[in-house]
């Protein structure tokens, strides 16, 4: 169970390109690429931006200022597009798929996008909550029993020896399906809590590795996850504080057990097909690999190492086709985040069980 998913200026668990329509003169005549055969006539109809009330002068500071972005190694490369009216106005790609190949950007280029998977698994949790199969209230321990009777690390000041201390306490309630949406079930985030036991408990269990890869612990199942974190102790009360946390991956789990579907046949089978999200999948398969965006080997704000690099991307896809799926993360929270934070990531926070 885990994040990511692909996004796109970084660099998958779930793949996603924009359907758009945009016909090869038109695009010419705007003095942009042309789009390749799999996005035309996929979506919105294309005008120039004029009619409907845009300046297409204005529109082409978008790819001054990405362009310099790129040449001043800040993104690897983006694609930009813009609609209003029901109308595509503007398409755009500018920098590199893959830098270290010196490969284009394309408008159809894979990304992965990390932590904006959590409100897909959200969407997938309403839905249930729509149909009646679970409730908001619903305690998590009524899908996995472990989550009975946790204990919570409380922590206190110590004035003597002017140090912080934790006791351990019984939580006051049991978490809810509610509190996994919100960030509200006393969960963390091993990286960034403050709460020393839980990050202690969740580098024990290896739900965090200090020092390997942030937010991609990929050697667990998602059974042996949700396991483990049960036993951790919560960093808050439930429905008392909100902490960006593993919340969704459990939750993600929470739809599998409601549903009896796996996360990704469930994504797949009530959003994505539906909403003709043809390129979005926990994993790339082998005939998609070439349009894959691969990040910055180094990120240039933190100088820290991508963990997804580009060679080793290249075969994980074919070897998770043939296999379970495993999560892809960022090395850095800020590249790999929702509001700073995790569905961006290659695979997704709550990834598929085997």
């Amino acid at each position: 169970m885990n994040r990511a998913i692909v996004g796109a200026t970084v660099a998958g668990a779930f793949v996603f390109v924009t359907s758009i329509c945009w016909t090869q003169s038109w695009a010419q005549d705007q003095g942009r690429p042309p789009a390749p055969p799999a996005l035309v006539g996929m979506g919105l109809p294309e005008v120039p931006p004029e009619q409907v009330g845009m300046s297409k002068q204005k529109l082409d500071r978008i790819h001054d200022a990405l362009k310099q972005h790129v040449a001043d190694s800040k993104l690897p490369g983006t694609v930009v597009l813009v609609a209003r009216k029901g109308k595509l106005i503007y398409a755009d790609a500018t920098g590199f798929q893959d830098k270290d190949e010196g490969k284009p950007m394309a408008l159809d280029s894979l990304f992965r996008i990390y932590s904006m998977t959590k409100p897909l698994v959200s969407v997938a949790a309403m839905m249930l909550v729509e149909d009646g199969t679970i409730q908001l209230t619903d305690p998590v321990s009524k899908f996995f029993p472990a989550f009975k009777g946790q204990q919570v690390s409380v922590a206190r000041s110590d004035n003597e020896l002017a140090r912080m201390s934790y006791i351990t306490v019984v939580a006051e309630r049991e978490m809810t399906v509610q509190d996994l949406l919100r960030h509200t079930a006393g969960l963390a985030y091993g990286e960034i809590t403050v709460n020393a036991p839980v990050r202690d408990a969740y580098a024990k269990a290896g739900l965090y590795l200090a020092g390997v890869r942030d937010y991609d612990a990929r050697e667990l199942t998602p059974a042996e996850e949700v396991e483990r974190l049960a036993k951790a102790p919560l960093a808050h009360q439930p429905g008392t504080v909100w902490e960006y946390s593993m919340a969704v991956d459990l939750l993600g789990r929470v739809v599998e057990a409601a549903s009896g579907k796996r996360l990704a046949d469930f994504l797949d089978e009530g959003v994505f097909k539906p909403l003709k999200m043809r390129d979005t999948a926990f994993w790339v398969p082998p005939g998609k690999i070439s349009r894959l965006a691969q990040p910055l080997a180094v990120d240039l704000a933190s100088r820290s190492r991508s963990s997804t690099s580009p060679r080793s991307q290249r075969t994980i896809p074919a070897a998770m086709a043939r296999s379970r799926p495993r999560r892809t993360i960022c090395a850095s929270r800020r590249c790999c985040s929702t509001a700073g934070s995790s569905m961006a990531r290659a695979y997704c926070h709550a990834r598929p069980s085997r």
